[in-house]
């Protein structure tokens, strides 16, 4: 009589036990639901990022084909460009 008590005790418990763990842990669980939202905020913040650099880069693009004295600005920055009528000095410090 004491095992059937038991058994029906232990059963149900065992049960409960089983479906927290699945409920917690398990891969569709909360555990791994909570870590789901934290790189959908993470991939959120950085695609955000990424369209103030995009909307930044239009502009920038938008601005060179306004304007030909940007784009020779930028040659001169980047490329190192000098004009057919111009001179180039390098003054070297000691």
């Amino acid at each position: 009589m004491a095992w059937k008590w038991i058994l029906s005790l232990t059963v149900p418990i065992l049960f409960i036990l089983i479906l927290q763990y699945r409920f917690w842990f398990d891969d569709t669980g909360m555990v791994a639901s909570w870590k789901l939202q934290q790189q959908m905020t993470e991939l959120e913040q950085d695609i955000s990022a990424q369209h103030v650099r995009n909307d930044w880069l239009k502009a920038e693009v938008d601005s060179l084909r306004r304007s030909d004295d940007l784009i020779e600005e930028k040659a001169r920055e980047d490329l190192g460009f000098i004009g057919k009528d111009e001179s180039f000095y390098l003054i070297l410090d000691k």
